[in-house]
């Protein structure tokens, strides 16, 4: 009876243990594969050349413009520039209406005629006054006149001498006053103060310009437009790296195909300050002999800053990379964060050695869009670098829905 039982439960535990023994079998290989079917995407250490550069925006503007402005008030009487007109030295651009100011030299002239005559007549008083003076002054010394008549002789010298003195200043004063009157009538003629090209004009023959304590703008004139100049502002993290003289190349909207060159031409101290963002205005001159570039035009500017020439490079996709495992262990995590470095330019990069993962400490030089240089490591040329792990097809599609069991299956 006691055998029976025996065989009775063994069988029992041999029917429950082989569905166990297979399920944890199926599990196993599960993993097992999955495991195995993680890949990583590789690219090879190389030697290049790497160029770092500098961006920025600017603004295509002449070397020179000049503001033409008026200094006097008066109505446009004639235009002789419109926009795009090429002008020379001293050429007439404007001309004000100059009758008001001719009436003005024609007073000046008068009053300097009137302060002229002014002064002749004190001079001859003054001559009288002296030879009576000196008459009532042998007079007096003989005592046939009173001291009274001495004084009064004596005073009207002195007076008519000062009268003589203020009708002298009253001249000079009707010179200034001419001078000033033809010096606004000659401002009535505006001319160029330079050879170049009108870009803009503000005025219409019959309007007036007011000439007050700000003078009135007529026209912008541009010096050269085949030397042309960019205003770019650089930021303050990125202005430590430009100098005068390095190289860049910038794009425009209007030929987005074609870039266009110079050089850093100038670096200006006063710093830009925008919604506390520093920036500071860096010049590249650039030479627009193909006149295809016009003032305004925005440009995207880049400055060539540093530069390496078939040095070892690694993909900064190597750089950014961090295996998935180690992002999931806690102490990984940590120990990755308190990682400390003994220079900034110092990094890890990770290669596959015989199918395990291997950390490399790099020394990086400079770098760019795609590339950074290696200045020491224990890596060479060729050798395969991690960028990037592929999961698993399983694990990508995720856990599969199990559909609830009921009654009708």
């Amino acid at each position: 009876m006691i055998r029976l039982n025996k065989e009775v439960l063994m069988k029992k535990y041999t029917i429950i243990g082989i569905p166990c023994l297979i399920a944890i079998i199926a599990i196993s290989i599960y993993f097992l594969s999955s495991k195995e079917a993680v890949h990583y995407k590789t690219e090879k250490i190389d030697r290049g050349n790497i160029n770092k550069y500098v961006t920025a925006t600017g603004t295509v503007n002449p070397v020179r413009t000049v503001i033409i402005g008026s200094q006097v008030t008066g109505l446009v009487s004639k235009l002789y520039a419109d926009f795009n007109s090429e002008v020379k030295v001293g050429q007439t651009v404007v001309q004000i209406d100059p009758a008001p100011y001719e009436h003005k030299v024609k007073m000046g002239e008068a009053a300097l005629a009137l302060a002229v005559a002014t002064l002749e007549k004190a001079k001859v008083n003054l001559k009288n006054s002296l030879r009576n003076y000196f008459r009532s002054k042998n007079l007096f010394a003989k005592k046939i006149i009173s001291t009274n008549d001495f004084d009064a002789a004596r005073t009207t010298y002195k007076a008519s001498l000062a009268d003589e003195k203020l009708a002298e200043a009253q001249v000079l004063q009707a010179k200034a006053s001419l001078g000033v009157a033809k010096t606004d009538l000659e401002h009535t003629v505006i001319v160029s103060p330079l050879n170049g090209i009108v870009i803009s004009r503000n005025v219409d023959v019959g309007q007036t310009v007011v000439s007050s304590f700000q003078t009135p703008t007529l026209f912008n004139i541009a010096e050269d437009l085949i030397h042309m100049q960019i205003d770019t502002n650089v930021d303050e993290a990125d202005i430590g790296m430009v100098k005068v003289g390095q190289d860049a190349k910038f794009t425009v909207d209007a030929f987005p195909d074609d870039v266009f060159e110079g050089k850093v031409s100038a670096i200006r101290m006063a710093p830009i300050i925008f919604q506390m963002v520093v920036t500071y205005d860096t010049i590249i001159s650039v030479n627009n002999s193909s006149l295809k570039l016009k003032p305004g035009m925005t440009a995207n500017t880049s400055i060539l800053v540093a530069k390496a020439e078939n040095v070892l490079r690694v993909p900064n996709a190597a750089l950014r990379y961090t295996p998935a495992e180690v992002l999931k262990s806690e102490e990984d995590k940590k120990a990755l964060s308190e990682r400390k470095f003994t220079k900034k330019t110092s990094s890890h990069i990770w290669v596959l050695d015989h199918k395990e993962l291997k950390q490399i400490a790099v020394k990086l030089g400079i770098g760019d869009d795609n590339y950074t240089e290696i200045l020491e490591g224990d890596i060479k040329e060729g050798r395969e670098v991690v960028v990037a792990e592929i999961a698993p097809k399983s694990a990508a599609k995720g856990p599969q829905k199990v559909p609830w069991r009921s009654g009708r299956y």
